[in-house]
């Protein structure tokens, strides 16, 4: 209590400013003395203040926030101002925080704080409407009711509280699995439909927290417990897991107010998935049987990837590669497929799983189409035995096919050529079956068909077809043996037999006698026989006669084998030049008559100035020669012969020539022209000009004189051609051998030469001979008949020999017209060997002339003339001073393939003399007859080299 005294006697004028300075400290000490009384006053007048005064505010805010208390300091007088500012906590009479002024000035205020309670972290807003005690960084300790006092000066005190309220957020939650185990970021895998149960645990937290879950912000389950104190638990149950749950955000919440932000764990669902399709990719076009393919297997929607496998009728193929999209949603496999013909019409397959996930399989299958080219298999027909089958049976062929797509065409194949259709042989081609009629030797062999479709041709296998037959002679064997006296030559003889069980027979034909060979004499192996034969004298060259016989019975025709005089071989023919270059000539002949043995052909080459020889080339085959390393530009002389054991050929002389050189061809391009070597003046041209003309009128008057004086000459007269019979050396030959025929020429005639090459002659000479032909003989020549003239001896009256045409056949127009009107005289063929036999008619037997020339006509005459036939090589003129003509062929043919019952007649030619004294050409290279062409045993036979044929 402040009690105030006044001083008893009067203050002096000096001491008013010293009184009121002491007023004011006393005022000072006694205020300092109030606050103390109030700061550390009564406890007991304190608790004596009621704490339940003034309105009450409520305050919330979080652990480690702030937190700010009302306190209205606010007057309605303007004259009144705060002097003090109080705070308490829960009642307790000692303040935690005091806020006053000193004096009228209020920004300078003086505050303090309980170090315990607020320490630093409060301080009294002023500038807050209302003001406010702020605490910062509240604990929870902090939490409580405070009371705010102010003391005004003038107004009465004033009483606020607040209550506030510290929030204890929670601890994170925790997230445990089925199996008890936390879960972080991630849990699963779940399979596709399955269950999932998380539970989210919390601790802590005032007051307990709200636990709930989120689905991809999306609240699912907000139910939760607390089944021990302190924890809440909130368990999440999702019965059906889809898709969509896959990398799904779950997130688990806990909260306990709405001033912070919850606290939550925020996990991931991983998920497997069964494949949703699987599709094999493609057009599913038809496959070509053999090729690679890559087929693909499409799967979509499978986590992890789709296993895929392939499968073709329930046989797994693994020849397989699998690779996955970037997504990971889509797994491709790819097949490397070759397709067999055994493919078509069974099931690819493809089928998709997931790894992880026991479900039924998904599945996409292909029926395959597959081409191929065609399966060929060929047969001989069910009711044939193959090893029974002969001449003239009927016999087919079955091809079997199996293809896809079906073929557009067969072909048929004998040894390798095909088989056309021919209803008149015998021949019949229907589609998949070949029909034989009577069927031949040389139809057997080697049978294949050929079938196509668009994927390509299919060859069957080869049948072979065996027909048995009886022995013929085998072709392309030598006929013809040339021999000297006493020379061994040995025969062989080849025959085509089956079955091959062939016994052999020979006979030896000599002048008219058939004689038998002894088999001791011959050895035989197989299809083959051989003999040697000597020629001891005239009588032992002739014709060998080889037969065979088998289970089919024997050789209807033998085969015949020649034994004549050797001798040396006649030049080639036909020699041309070609291919010539600057360095090089290429001359190509034709080969001559070998005489009978093997021969060879040689070129000489000799300069034209020097006559030195360059070349000498030997050939053995043929004569085809090419000299090389000539000199451009330069002539040269070739002669060309043959040679044998026997000795040479003439030589044929030719002149050959290379070409320039192209440097020298230009020199003589840059020569001066001719025109300025020498000037050609009109007057020149004028001699010239009167010159021609008067030539070519002598010219022209001579022509039609030599015409005048042939029109003057009689038609009716002929010119006797000489006939040679026999050369020097040979007419003790003709006189000892009954078969020979003798000429009735003149001594002038017998004694000269044959023209030969050297002297001027143009070519060979045909030669043609007499041969006992058959009574048909002419029957069955077809040939337009001619006539030509000759000249007898008897008359010298001009004859006319005609062919004889079949009765009923027509007669050609054409022939010669004749001088008298006489009776056709027809020529009389003896069948027999003598030679002893009356001239007769002359016949007439084309013959075919030299090599560029046409057909000129051969008269032939009985067994006891000769006939003449030559012509030149240049030409189909006949020429004179040829010895007796030879005729010589094939049996049954004459000239041009026609046949004239068992006997042949050919024309050959020769450019020499004959070499061997017979009076007639020796036989020219053996044609090879043919099955149809042999001569039987009954023919006659004449084995002297003079006659031609048998």
């Amino acid at each position: 209590m402040l009690i105030m005294t006044t001083p008893r006697h009067p203050p002096s004028p000096q001491r008013p400013g010293l009184m009121f300075r002491g007023s004011l400290l006393l005022l000072l000490v006694l205020q300092y003395l109030a606050i103390f009384a109030v700061l550390s006053g009564d406890a007991e007048a304190a608790t004596l203040e009621s704490i339940n005064t003034g309105p009450v505010f409520y305050s919330h805010v979080v652990r480690g926030g702030r937190a700010e208390m009302q306190c209205d300091i606010s007057t309605s007088d303007p004259t009144d101002r705060v002097v003090l500012v109080l705070w308490y906590k829960d009642g307790i009479g000692t303040p935690i925080y005091s806020y006053y002024s000193r004096g009228k000035d209020m920004s300078k205020p003086r505050d303090w704080s309980d170090e315990k309670t607020l320490g630093d972290r409060g301080h009294f807003d002023l500038q807050a409407s209302p003001a406010a005690l702020v605490l910062d960084n509240v604990r929870a300790t902090d939490e409580g009711i405070y009371r705010c006092r102010v003391d005004f000066r003038k107004s009465p005190t004033r009483n606020a509280r607040t209550n506030l309220t510290v929030i204890i957020p929670p601890n994170s939650p925790t997230i445990l699995a089925e199996n008890g185990l936390q879960v972080w970021t991630m849990v699963g895998p779940y399979n596709e439909g399955a269950s999932m149960t998380l539970m989210c645990d919390v601790s802590g937290g005032k007051p307990p927290p709200r636990v709930t879950w989120w689905l991809e912000g999306e609240l699912i389950d907000d139910t939760y417990e607390s089944p021990q104190p302190n924890i809440v638990t909130n368990t999440l149950t999702i019965s059906h897991l889809t898709r969509k749950h896959l990398h799904a955000s779950l997130e688990c919440r806990a909260s306990n107010t709405n001033l912070s932000v919850p606290v939550q764990t925020i996990i991931t669902i991983e998920m497997n998935f069964k494949p949703l399709s699987a599709k094999i990719l493609g057009s599913r076009e038809p496959l070509s049987s053999g090729r690679e393919y890559e087929l693909v297997c499409h799967s979509v929607g499978a986590r992890p990837s789709a296993s895929i496998t392939w499968w073709l009728d329930g046989t797994q193929l693994t020849n397989a590669t699998t690779s996955t999209a970037s997504s990971g949603n889509v797994t491709l496999s790819t097949l490397t497929f070759i397709p067999t013909d055994a493919d078509g019409g069974k099931f690819l397959k493809c089928m998709a799983e997931s790894p992880v996930i026991h479900h039924t399989h998904l599945e996409d299958q292909w029926r395959l189409e597959v081409y191929y080219t065609p399966q060929v298999n060929l047969a001989m027909g069910s009711s044939l035995i193959p090893n029974t089958i002969k001449e003239g049976d009927d016999v087919y062929f079955e091809c079997n096919i199996h293809a896809n797509p079906w073929v557009y065409k067969v072909v048929w194949y004998h040894k390798g050529v095909q088989v056309q259709h021919n209803v008149s042989a015998g021949v019949i081609v229907s589609n998949q079956s070949l029909v034989i009629q009577r069927v031949q030797r040389q139809q057997a062999g080697l049978y294949t068909c050929v079938a196509s479709n668009i994927e390509g041709d299919g060859q069957s296998n080869a049948v072979n077809l065996n027909v048995q037959y009886a022995p013929v002679c085998k072709t392309g064997q030598t006929h013809v043996y040339g021999a000297a006296r006493h020379e061994q030559v040995n025969v062989t003889c080849q025959l085509d037999a089956v079955p091959p069980a062939v016994h052999f027979y020979w006979k030896f034909n000599s002048s008219g006698e058939v004689v038998d060979i002894p088999e001791n004499l011959v050895k035989s192996k197989d299809l083959e026989s051989s003999l040697s034969h000597i020629a001891r004298t005239e009588l032992g060259y002739g014709t060998l006669l080889c037969w065979g016989s088998n289970s089919l019975g024997r050789q209807k025709k033998p085969c015949i084998y020649k034994v004549i005089p050797a001798g040396h071989p006649d030049p080639p023919e036909n020699c041309s030049l070609f291919n010539q270059t600057t360095e090089a000539l290429r001359i190509r002949c034709f080969p001559g008559y070998d005489g009978g043995l093997q021969q060879r052909f040689i070129i000489e080459a000799f300069e034209s100035e020097t006559d030195r020889l360059l070349l000498n080339i030997t050939e053995k085959s043929t004569p085809d020669f090419t000299l090389t390393g000539l000199e451009p530009g330069a002539s040269y002389l070739l002669y060309i012969y043959a040679a044998n054991e026997k000795g040479i050929s003439d030589k044929r002389r030719m002149q050959g020539y290379t070409l320039r050189d192209v440097a020298e061809r230009r020199t003589a391009q840059v020569r001066p022209p001719p025109e300025e070597l020498m000037s050609f003046t009109p007057i020149i041209a004028v001699v010239v000009g009167v010159l021609g003309s008067l030539v070519l009128v002598a010219i022209t008057s001579v022509v039609v004189v030599s015409l005048k004086r042939k029109r003057r000459r009689p038609r009716n007269k002929t010119v006797a051609l000489p006939i040679q019979t026999s050369l020097a050396d040979s007419r003790d030959l003709d006189d000892k051998n009954p078969d020979l025929i003798p000429a009735n020429g003149n001594s002038e005639t017998e004694n000269k030469s044959p023209t030969t090459p050297e002297e001027g002659g143009f070519g060979s000479v045909h030669i043609c001979a007499s041969v006992p032909y058959p009574s048909n003989v002419y029957g069955t020549y077809p040939r337009t008949p001619r006539t030509v003239a000759a000249t007898t001896s008897q008359n010298g009256e001009l004859m006319y020999a005609e062919l004889s045409f079949p009765r009923g056949g027509q007669y050609p127009p054409g022939t010669l017209p004749r001088r008298k009107p006489e009776p056709t005289i027809y020529a009389q063929i003896d069948h027999g060997l003598s030679s002893n036999v009356p001239p007769v008619s002359m016949g007439v037997v084309p013959v075919s002339s030299g090599i560029m020339g046409g057909t000129s006509m051969c008269p032939s005459t009985s067994l006891s003339g000769a006939p003449i036939c030559s012509s030149g090589m240049m030409g189909g003129g006949m020429m004179g001073g040829g010895g007796p003509p030879i005729l010589m062929g094939n049996p049954g043919m004459v000239p041009g393939g026609i046949p004239i019952g068992d006997v042949s007649i050919a024309a050959y030619t020769t450019p020499a003399p004959p070499p061997h004294g017979f009076g007639g050409h020796p036989l020219a290279p053996a044609v090879v007859p043919e099955e149809d062409e042999q001569a039987t045993a009954e023919t006659p036979l004449m084995t002297n080299p003079k006659e031609s044929e048998v």
